[in-house]
C-alpha cells in the first residue's frame, strides 16, 4: 500500500488539472515588460532574416556553380542545369518555412510598433484613426509559436522576391547551351534536337521546361498575394 501511493503520488497531475498562475505586475514595471519584449521579438525576426538571407545566398552560389560548370565545356550535358533548379527548389521550400516563422515575429513587432510606440508619439495621448488595443491583439500570440502564413503563400512571396530571378537565369543557362555547344545550331530543328534526354525526345523535354517555367510563374502571381511590410 506505501509503494502504491508513492507510485501516485509522484504521477504528473493531468492537464486539466494544471493551472496558470497569472502574476501580478505593477503599473509602473509594464513599460520595462513591454521594451523588453519588443526587443526580444526584433532579436527573433532578425536571426530568421538573417537565415533567410543565408538561404538565397545558397541558391544563387549553387546556381552560378552548376551554370560555370555546365557552360564550361562542350562536353557537359545539357541537362546538368537542371541540378540547378533542382537544387534552388529545395532552398526555395527551406527558405519559405523560414519566411514563416520570420514573419510570426515581425507581427508582433508591428503590433508593438503600431499599438505602442506610435501612440507614445502622439500628443497629449490623442489616438489616432487607425489604432488599435495592442492587450487584446498580442494577446491572440502569447503563448504560440507556430505560424500563421501558409506555406504555399510564403513560397509565392519568395518566388517574387528572388527565386523567379534565379529560374530565368537557369531557363537562358539551359538555352544558351543548346543553341551555343558544341557549336552554333545551325537551324531551329538542330536546336531543338538537342535537348534530347536518353528516350525523351527534345520537343517534349523542351515543353516541359518551358511549361515547368509558365506554371512556377503563374503560382508566384496566383498566390499569396502582395504585403512590402512583410516580404
Amino acid at each position: 500500500m506505501p509503494e502504491r501511493a508513492n507510485r501516485q503520488a509522484a504521477q504528473p497531475p493531468n492537464r486539466q488539472e494544471v493551472q496558470i498562475l497569472e502574476m501580478e505586475v505593477d503599473p509602473r514595471d509594464r513599460s520595462a515588460i513591454l521594451a523588453h519584449y519588443y526587443r526580444a521579438m526584433v532579436g527573433r525576426a532578425d536571426i530568421w532574416r538573417m537565415r533567410m538571407d543565408a538561404t538565397t545566398n545558397w541558391a544563387i552560389g549553387a546556381t552560378a556553380a552548376v551554370i560555370s560548370f555546365a557552360l564550361g565545356t562542350a562536353a557537359t550535358p545539357h541537362f546538368v542545369v537542371y541540378i540547378a533548379v533542382l537544387l534552388t527548389i529545395s532552398f526555395l521550400f527551406l527558405e519559405a518555412r523560414r519566411l514563416t516563422f520570420y514573419h510570426l515575429w515581425q507581427q508582433r513587432v508591428l503590433l508593438l510598433e503600431r499599438g505602442l510606440i506610435r501612440s507614445a508619439l502622439q500628443p497629449d495621448g490623442t489616438q489616432t484613426s487607425d489604432a488599435i488595443d495592442l492587450a487584446s491583439a498580442l494577446d491572440a500570440h502569447l503563448g504560440k509559436t507556430v505560424p500563421s502564413m501558409p506555406i504555399a503563400k510564403a513560397v509565392a512571396r519568395r518566388l517574387r522576391r528572388i527565386y523567379l530571378y534565379l529560374f530565368g537565369v537557369q531557363l537562358l543557362a539551359w538555352v544558351l547551351k543548346l543553341s551555343s555547344q558544341p557549336t552554333p545550331a545551325s537551324s531551329f530543328r538542330e536546336f531543338i534536337s538537342r535537348a534530347d534526354v536518353a528516350a525523351i525526345p527534345g520537343e517534349i523535354f523542351f515543353a516541359a521546361s518551358g511549361l515547368g517555367f509558365v506554371a512556377i510563374f503563374a503560382f508566384a502571381f496566383v498566390h499569396g498575394g502582395i504585403d512590402r511590410q512583410t516580404e
